[in-house]
C-alpha cells in the first residue's frame, strides 16, 4: 500500500469573482524511500500541490489518500493531527521563527520526546549535523540565509515525520550551500519520502530517484530515474515513537505530554520577545492595580449588603427586656441569668449600643482631628502596638485604624490623656488596625466601663441640680444656691466634691458663724417619642453632704475648676447619682453566654417564659428614606465602578489583541510544522497568564504598601480576601477571553493564509 496516492486532486482559487485552477487531474502515488523532484514553470502549481500534500491548503477535487485512508472529509482539526503525524515541511522562505534561537527552533520540533534532557541531546546532534553547533544561542533573526535554510532542515529532520516536503530548498542560496543542502537532504531520505520542489533539475538529478514534471496545473511526466531498492540496499520502516498503551492509558498520556509541552512552549515565546512580554506585563499590571483601586475606592458600594444589628453585635450576647415593661432588680436578673447558664450579664448595657459615644479632638500634621469611638469592655485585641492595657477604672485602651498611628505614637504614647463628656482619661496603650472598614474603639476597665455609663447616663437622660446651703444649728437655713453644672473627675478624693474657691469664699464672708452645707438632687425624664411631650419629673435620687466632704483645695480643679457655677464631683459619687436613677428606670439587660449559638437558644427559651430576648446578631430593615438613600449610594458608587472596569477591561482587551496578532505568523509556522493545535494554544494561554504573575505580584505588594501605610490607609476602603479572589479571577477570566477569541479567530484560517498574512518577526 502506497505511502501517499492522489486521484484526479484538483485545486481552485477563487477572488474577487475570478476563478483560477491551481492544478487539475492530478494523479500520482508515493511511497517511502523515494527522493522525487517536481519540476515545473513558474505559476505552474508546484508549489500548490505540495500545500495540498502537506494539507496547509485545501482540495476541491478528487481525492487524497494517506496509508489508504481518505482526507476528503477532514476538517482544520484533522489536517493539523495529521501534519503532526505525517509531515515535515522545507519552506523557500524559510520560515523560522526568528524570535526564538536556533537551539530553541529544532527544540520545538523535538516535543514528542518526554525527557528534556534527551530533546537537547537530540537538537544539538543536528545541528551539528548540518554544521549550525556554534549558532546555537543565535535567534533567528540574526542568521545568513543558509544558516536559516540548515537550522530548517535539522527542524524537519527533529521532527522524523515519514514525509519531508521540500519547496525551493535552496532557490535563496548560492550554489556551494546549495550542493551541501541537497546532500544532506539525500542522506536523511533514506526511509522518508522526501518530496522537493525545484526550478533547477540539474542540482538534485544525481539524487532524484523519480523526476515529475508540472505544467500549467497538470502533471506533464512522471519519469523514474533510478529504482529506490539501488539507491537504498534496505527500506526502513518507520517506527512508532512509543510502546502500544490503551486507548484510555494513551489518552490520559497525550493530555498530560500537551500540558507539560504547552507549558513550556508558552514560557519559550513569553521569554523571546522580551519588549512585547513586558509591554504585555505592564498592561496587565495598569489593568489589575487599575481594578483594585477603583474596588478601593468605590468600596462603599458594598454597604447596601452590610447586615443592620439591631444592637451592638457581640458573640454570645442576649438582650432583654419584660414584656410588661417591669423594672426588675440587678438580684432578679442575676437569678435569670444563673437559670439559663449565662457567663455574666450587664445590668446596665446602653452604652454598648450607642455607637461613638467618645470623641477625640487631637492635633496633628497643623490641623485638629476628631474621631468617634464606641465604649466597650472586656474584650482581647491582641498585644497592644503602644503601651498595655488599662487596669484602673480611669485608664483607656485605644483601638484605633493604622491612619491614626502618626498622631498616636508608634513606639511611644503621643497622647496620654483624652477627654470624654467632662471626663479625663488616662491613655494606656493603643492597638492599631488595618481594617478601616471597622469602627475605633476605646476599651474600659469593668469598673471603668461603670463609670463611663454613668456619665452617658446623666448627659443624655436626666437632670442633676446641687443645691448649696449655709446651715446653722440654732437659726436651720440661712441661703441657698442651685448648681446645675456638675462634673466628674478622677482627682477628687472619694465621695467629695470641689467648689470653686470663690464660691466657697462668697459663702463664708457673708455668713461667718454658718456651716457650708450641700444637697445633691436627680430628676428623671420620660419622653414620648411620637410628640416629644414632657411627662412629670420625679425625684429619684437625694444625697446630703456634710461640711467635710466639700472641698475648694485648688489642687482639684482642673479645667472646669475655674467656673463658680460648677461642681466637680468624685466618680464614686457620679456612679451612685446615674444608678440610683439607673435602678428605678431602666428595664433593659444584657446577657452573655459563650457564643452566638448558646445565645440563640436561651433566647427562645426566654420567649418562651414571657420575655422579649433578641439575639445580638438580629438583624432590622431601616425605615425606608434610610433604605432608599443608602441604596441610591451605593447604586452610584457601583455604577462608577462598573464604568471604570469596562473602561479598563477594553483598555487590556484592545492591546492584548494587538500583542496576540504579533504571534500570528510564529503560530503558523509552528502549525506548518505539525505541532500539535492543543499544544499552541495551551502554550498561548500560558504566556498570557505568566503576564499576569508580575500583576498579581505588585497587587500583593500595593496591598500591603496601601493598608499598612498610615498615609495611605485613610483614602482607600480596606479589602477583604474574597475581593482579592475576585479581581484575580477577573483578571485570569479577561485574560482567557481575550486570548480564546484571538486564537480562535487566527486558528479558523488555513495556514498557507495565516503564513501569507503572518508576522514572523
Amino acid at each position: 500500500m502506497a505511502l501517499l496516492t492522489l486521484k484526479d486532486i484538483g485545486k481552485i482559487y477563487v477572488s474577487e469573482n475570478n476563478v483560477t485552477v491551481g492544478i487539475r487531474g492530478v494523479n500520482l502515488s508515493f511511497d517511502r524511500g523515494e527522493f522525487v523532484a517536481i519540476t515545473g514553470k513558474s505559476g505552474s502549481g508546484k508549489s500548490t500541490l505540495l500545500n495540498v500534500i502537506s494539507g496547509m491548503d485545501s482540495y476541491e477535487e478528487g481525492e487524497l489518500f494517506i496509508e489508504g485512508a481518505p482526507t476528503s472529509h477532514y476538517l482544520q482539526p484533522e489536517w493539523e493531527d495529521y501534519r503532526e503525524k505525517y509531515i515535515s515541511f522545507i519552506f523557500q522562505d524559510y520560515n523560522i521563527i526568528e524570535s526564538l534561537t536556533v537551539l530553541q527552533n529544532v527544540e520545538l520540533a523535538l516535543m514528542y520526546m518526554e525527557d528534556p534532557k534527551e530533546r537537547r541531546k537530540r537538537a544539538l546532534e543536528l545541528l551539528d549535523r548540518v554544521g549550525l553547533s556554534s549558532h546555537i544561542r543565535q535567534k533567528g533573526s540574526k542568521l545568513s540565509g543558509g544558516q536559516k535554510q540548515r537550522t530548517v532542515i535539522a527542524r524537519a529532520l527533529a521532527k522524523d515525520s515519514p514525509i519531508i516536503l521540500a519547496d525551493e530548498p535552496t532557490g535563496n542560496l548560492d550554489s556551494a550551500t546549495s550542493k551541501e543542502i541537497i546532500s544532506l537532504l539525500r542522506e536523511v531520505s533514506k526511509d522518508k519520502l522526501l518530496i522537493v520542489v525545484t526550478h533547477n533539475f540539474e542540482q538534485v538529478e544525481d539524487c532524484a530517484t523519480r523526476h515529475i514534471r508540472v505544467f500549467d496545473g497538470a502533471v506533464e511526466s512522471d519519469a523514474r530515474l533510478i529504482p529506490v531498492s539501488e539507491v537504498f540496499e534496505e527500506e526502513k520502516p518507520r517506527l512508532e515513537r512509543s510502546a502500544p498503551k490503551s486507548a484510555k492509558a494513551k489518552k490520559k498520556n497525550l493530555k498530560k505530554k500537551d500540558f507539560k509541552n504547552g507549558f513550556l512552549l508558552g514560557r519559550t515565546i513569553f521569554a523571546a520577545k522580551p519588549r512585547l512580554s513586558f509591554f504585555l506585563c505592564l498592561l496587565m499590571l495598569i489593568g489589575t492595580l487599575g481594578i483594585f483601586g477603583v474596588t478601593a475606592l468605590c468600596g462603599s458600594m458594598g454597604d447596601i449588603f452590610e447586615p443592620n444589628y439591631m444592637f451592638h453585635h457581640m458573640d454570645g450576647r442576649v438582650v432583654l427586656t419584660t414584656q410588661s415593661g417591669e423594672v426588675l432588680s440587678e438580684e432578679e436578673w442575676r437569678a435569670l441569668a444563673e437559670k439559663h447558664g449565662a457567663k455574666s450579664i450587664l445590668r446596665f448595657d446602653s452604652l454598648l449600643d450607642s455607637y461613638a459615644t467618645t470623641g477625640i479632638l487631637y492635633h496633628y500634621d497643623g490641623y485638629d482631628r476628631y474621631i468617634s469611638l464606641n465604649s466597650v469592655f472586656g474584650k482581647d485585641y491582641g498585644t497592644p502596638d503602644v503601651g498595655t492595657y488599662p487596669k484602673e477604672k480611669n485608664e483607656i485602651l485605644l483601638y484605633l485604624p493604622i491612619s491614626c498611628q502618626p498622631a498616636f505614637g508608634k513606639d511611644t504614647l503621643l497622647m496620654e490623656t483624652v477627654e470624654k463628656g467632662n471626663l479625663t482619661l488616662k491613655v494606656t496603650g493603643v492597638k492599631y488596625y488595618y481594617d478601616n472598614n471597622l469602627t475605633p474603639e476605646c476599651l474600659f476597665t469593668e469598673d471603668g466601663f461603670r463609670t463611663a455609663t454613668a456619665l452617658h447616663y446623666l448627659l443624655d437622660r436626666s437632670s442633676f441640680t446641687a443645691t448649696l446651703s449655709l446651715q446653722s444649728e440654732a437659726n436651720g437655713m440661712a441661703q441657698t444656691h442651685v448648681l446645675y453644672d456638675i462634673s466628674p473627675s478622677f482627682d477628687i478624693p472619694a465621695n467629695k466634691v470641689y467648689l470653686s474657691e470663690s464660691m466657697y469664699r462668697e459663702f463664708a464672708a457673708q455668713y461667718p458663724d454658718y456651716t457650708l452645707g450641700m444637697t445633691m438632687s436627680a430628676y428623671y425624664f420620660e419622653y414620648n417619642f411620637n410628640n416629644y411631650n414632657e411627662k412629670p419629673k420625679e425625684l429619684v435620687f437625694r444625697k446630703v453632704l456634710e461640711p467635710s466632704q466639700i472641698s475648694s483645695d485648688p489642687s482639684y480643679a482642673g479645667e472646669y475648676g475655674q467656673y463658680s457655677n460648677t461642681l466637680i464631683v468624685s466618680d464614686d459619687i457620679l456612679v451612685e447619682m446615674a444608678e440610683t436613677v439607673l435602678e428605678r428606670s431602666y428595664r433593659q439587660v444584657s446577657f452573655f453566654f459563650e457564643n452566638d449559638r448558646e445565645a440563640r437558644r436561651a433566647a427562645e427559651a426566654l420567649r418562651e417564659e414571657g420575655y422579649i430576648a433578641v439575639p445580638s446578631d438580629t438583624e432590622y430593615t431601616p425605615d425606608p428614606f434610610s433604605v432608599i438613600e443608602n441604596m441610591l449610594a451605593c447604586i452610584f458608587m457601583g455604577a462608577l465602578w462598573l464604568i471604570a472596569v469596562f473602561f479598563l477591561a477594553f483598555f487590556i482587551h484592545l492591546c492584548s489583541v494587538r500583542s496576540l496578532g504579533a504571534f500570528k505568523g510564529d503560530m503558523a509556522i509552528m502549525r506548518s510544522m505539525g505541532i500539535p493545535v492543543r499544544v499552541i494554544r495551551i502554550g498561548m494561554y500560558v504566556r498570557m497568564m505568566i503576564s499576569l504573575i508580575p500583576a498579581f505580584i505588585c497587587l500583593a505588594l500595593s496591598s500591603v504598601l496601601i493598608f499598612t501605610s498610615p498615609t495611605f490607609n485613610q483614602y482607600f476602603v480596606y479589602l477583604y480576601g474574597w475581593q482579592y479572589a475576585a479581581i484575580v479571577f477577573g483578571m485570569i477570566l479577561l485574560t482567557v477571553r481575550i486570548t480564546r477569541k484571538q486564537v480562535r479567530k487566527l486558528f479558523c484560517e488555513s495556514v498557507k493564509k495565516s503564513l501569507k498574512g503572518g508576522n514572523a518577526q
